[in-house]
């Protein structure tokens, strides 16, 4: 009788541990993806686990609630990260923005478990569109982070269909989900961000860059991202009104040499003192560059991406945007 009742025992823990493996709630261990596309090295690289390191504090402790404790937690093992991985930061775009404690510690742990328990899903979708951008395209290695959004910033969440990114240089685009992300949002934006990358490549960087220059260099992405996933629909994608884009064109022809960074965010952010609406600079850039590309369709992608702004204004409708 002992001996069935141990037995029972040892089988009732074994249905315990069993039914704990896979009833779902285990969070997995982040996991980065290496592949190649051709000659061209990519890196998935998760910041999950770094985020949870900070919820983890600051929950213990709100006063630990700080930039400086955000920065040892996040962003200084994404810079050693990005060391190791020989991936230059210089000749980008500031990430510090992307890269700040919330208000809302316990909703990003809440969202940084359930990105996790989706990274594979996450990884193949990424993995997909890269492959797609790296075959039309071409370019160098890149190194794709991949962190949560940082609640505070409801835009994301409730209008950019939980899709944002940035990217920092040639080599690094950083990915900011909220665990709801659409799929082909997803896949639209790690093309156009891979765009800006191959971009960077046959540039100095971003500095310097004028206010047409700007609008030229998002509506390149757009355009690549659009042919490649032309169901997706982001939300820059509806164009102005023909008031507001004659509105936009005329401020634009105006202070098309302008280098002043808070004035070009008028047209991503809008500004509704100066009547600017928000995403103009992504509206009008992509129609300056879709009626580049009707007018001359013999033009390879490679070509049109390294190309001169001003040329490729002067090659469109455009072309009273370029100063004489």
């Amino acid at each position: 009788m002992g001996k069935l009742m141990r037995k029972f025992a040892v089988c009732i823990a074994l249905i315990l541990i069993v039914g704990c493996a896979s009833d779902g709630n285990e969070v997995p261990s982040q996991s980065s993806k290496k592949f190649n596309v051709g000659g061209q090295s990519f890196k998935i690289i998760p910041l999950y686990e770094e985020v949870l390191d900070y919820t983890n504090e600051a929950m213990k402790n709100t006063e630990l609630n700080t930039s400086g404790e955000y920065y040892r937690k996040v962003t200084q093992p994404f810079l050693e990260s990005a060391s190791n991985e020989e991936a230059s930061l210089a000749g980008g775009l500031d990430y510090s923005p992307y890269f700040s404690p919330t208000s809302s510690v316990q909703t990003l742990d809440e969202q940084t478990v359930k990105l996790l328990k989706k990274q594979e899903e996450v990884n193949k979708a990424i993995e997909g569109s890269l492959t797609k951008s790296g075959k039309s395209l071409g370019g160098e290695n890149k190194t794709i982070y991949v962190m949560p959004v940082n609640p505070d910033y409801k835009t994301i969440q409730n209008e950019m269909k939980g899709v944002s990114a940035i990217t920092v240089s040639k080599d690094v685009i950083v990915l900011f989900l909220f665990p709801t992300y659409e799929k082909e949002m997803l896949e639209y934006v790690v093309a156009h961000e891979y765009h800006h990358s191959v971009f960077l490549e046959n540039q100095n960087g971003t500095e310097g860059m004028n206010l047409l220059n700007g609008f030229v260099f998002e509506g390149k992405a757009d355009s690549f991202a659009s042919h490649l996933y032309p169901e997706a629909n982001p939300p820059w994608s509806e164009p102005l009104s023909a008031v507001e884009e004659k509105r936009v064109l005329e401020t634009l022809r105006e202070n098309s040499d302008s280098t002043n960074a808070e004035f070009y965010y008028a047209f991503q952010n809008g500004d509704l003192k100066k009547d600017i609406p928000r995403w103009s600079n992504y509206k009008i850039g992509f129609k300056i560059v879709e009626s580049y590309l009707r007018h001359h369709p013999d033009v390879s992608i490679k070509e049109w991406t390294i190309m001169d702004e001003s040329e490729m204004v002067r090659g469109s409708d455009y072309s009273e945007l370029v100063s004489e």
